[in-house]
């Protein structure tokens, strides 16, 4: 029976056929005893392999495929193993370039968060995921950073954090007669909004906690040239804003743009709500006087034409505004004459609000449409019965005056309001008569060609008969 080796693989029988080779063990490099040249040794990714050397492409492959197989569990442990975590030293300092110490670093990333404490000489080190995105916000009791530092791909290095000292602003605004309460105020930096609000009764804005440096103040109020300055802000700082009243001219003109030419509307009445009330000349101008830096309505009205309201903004400059005024839209309906005889018809002209022919109107007689107007504006109804009736016409949802006929009787009576009843016409009664032969020219009663010839006949026979 032939031998079994250490693992488990029957050794190779000798050149001859008689006896197995040598085994050979790992452990101390001698064979075991059996005759024959020892086997070759291998260790592959840690684990011991022999081969016979009569054996050697049936271990090569062996082996070969073993590698193939175990190489790319190694290549993931590696990657895996690759993963990991880095240290970054975050480095506060201010803004003459000194430490700042005992400040709190409030550190994030996708999945997680840390905290560290700077030390005297303004640093700390945090652990991060190599390779995250990292925002770091800083917190101190006497300086400010009013936006996170970002790390965008996390390593192994130093970052400098500026923080700026805390600061506020108070502005004292006032005008010619004192505070001037409700003034919009705006600080801004870098053309970011950093603080916004309004002045109290006092004419007094503070602003909330914001770093030092260099900012634009914006002071405006209506009525008021608006006030811009720069300003350099460290620590609490206290400013005061005057400011100056101011007006300017609004023009307006308006028109009627119903005409080719648009025609000037005089006597219109333009308002500026809750500044000043004017009316316009021949020319369908006028000009109002309003406070600078104003936002208000601007109101025309007229007698007969739609009234127009917008919204306007005064500025500091004078300016000039242009205004469509329609009349508003009317049909006016008049008879030609008031009074007709029944069955007769009444001449109608309708015109609109510019006096011009309304074409194509509905026409209603006593509430039925009847007809429409032609390309004049004019209609003719006849009117059947007697007594007081109303015509109207309407187009386009606008409906006109309406106007009252009275018809009259044909026999001169135009009272009461009952349908005249139409004369009846005597049908003409059928006479029963008795049909007589109708004569023919030339022969006497009864007496037909045929017969006349039967006649002939009969007298020439009497002649011929011996």
């Amino acid at each position: 029976m032939p031998s079994v080796g250490r693992l488990g693989v029957p050794a190779p029988a000798s050149a001859c056929g008689s006896e197995p080779e040598a085994e050979f063990d790992p452990a101390d490099g001698h064979g075991l005893g059996r005759r024959g040249p020892p086997p070759d040794y291998f260790t592959l990714a840690g684990v011991s392999m022999f081969m016979s050397r009569k054996f050697t492409v049936r271990g090569l492959v062996l082996v070969l495929a073993l590698a193939l197989a175990l190489a790319p569990v190694a290549g993931v442990a590696g990657a895996q193993s690759g993963g990991g975590t880095v240290t970054i030293t975050v480095a506060v300092r201010d803004q003459a370039d000194d430490p700042v110490g005992d400040a709190t670093l409030d550190v994030e990333w996708d999945g997680g968060s840390t905290t560290a404490t700077t030390a005297g000489n303004g640093k700390a080190f945090v652990d991060v995921p190599a390779g995250a995105e990292v925002t770091i916000r800083v917190s101190h009791s006497r300086y400010v950073r009013t936006s996170p530092y970002v790390v965008s791909e996390a390593s192994e290095r130093e970052v400098e954090v500026e923080v700026f000292r805390k600061s506020s602003v108070r502005l004292e605004v006032s005008g010619s007669d004192g505070p001037v309460a409700d003034a919009r105020v705006l600080i801004e930096r870098g053309g970011l909004d950093v603080a916004a609000g309004t002045t109290g009764p006092n004419g007094v804005f503070e602003s909330d906690v914001i770093q030092a440096g260099r900012y634009a103040i914006t002071v405006r109020k209506s009525g008021y040239y608006v006030r811009q300055k720069p300003l350099d802000v460290e620590g609490n700082v206290t400013n005061r804003v005057a400011l100056r009243r101011g007006s300017t001219t609004v023009g307006v003109r308006v028109v009627d743009p119903h005409f080719d030419q648009p025609r000037p509307v005089s006597g219109a009445t333009v308002t500026l709500v809750d500044v000043e009330t004017s009316r316009t000349d021949r020319d369908g101008t006028v000009s109002v006087t309003a406070p600078v830096n104003t936002d208000t309505t601007l109101r025309v009205t007229r007698d007969g034409y739609r009234t127009v309201e917008r919204d306007l903004t005064v500025g500091e400059e004078a300016t000039n505004v242009s205004v469509d005024l329609s009349r508003t839209p009317s049909i006016t309906l008049e008879a030609v004459n008031e009074r007709v005889v029944t069955g007769e018809r009444v001449v109608l002209e309708a015109t609109n609000a510019y006096g011009e022919p309304a074409a194509v109107a509905a026409v209603y007689l006593d509430g039925e449409r009847v007809g429409t107007t032609d390309g004049d504006g004019r209609a003719r109804v006849r009117i059947t019965d007697p007594g007081e009736h109303t015509i109207s016409v309407s187009r386009d949802g606008v409906e006109s005056n309406e106007v009252r006929i009275e018809a009259i009787g044909s026999s001169g009576d135009g009272g009461g309001t009952a349908t005249a009843t139409p004369t009846a016409t005597a049908t003409p009664t059928a006479t029963a008569t008795t049909e007589s032969p109708t004569p023919t020219s030339g022969a006497g009663p009864g007496f037909t060609p045929l017969v006349a010839v039967l006649a002939i006949l009969v007298v020439a026979a009497r002649f011929l008969r011996p």
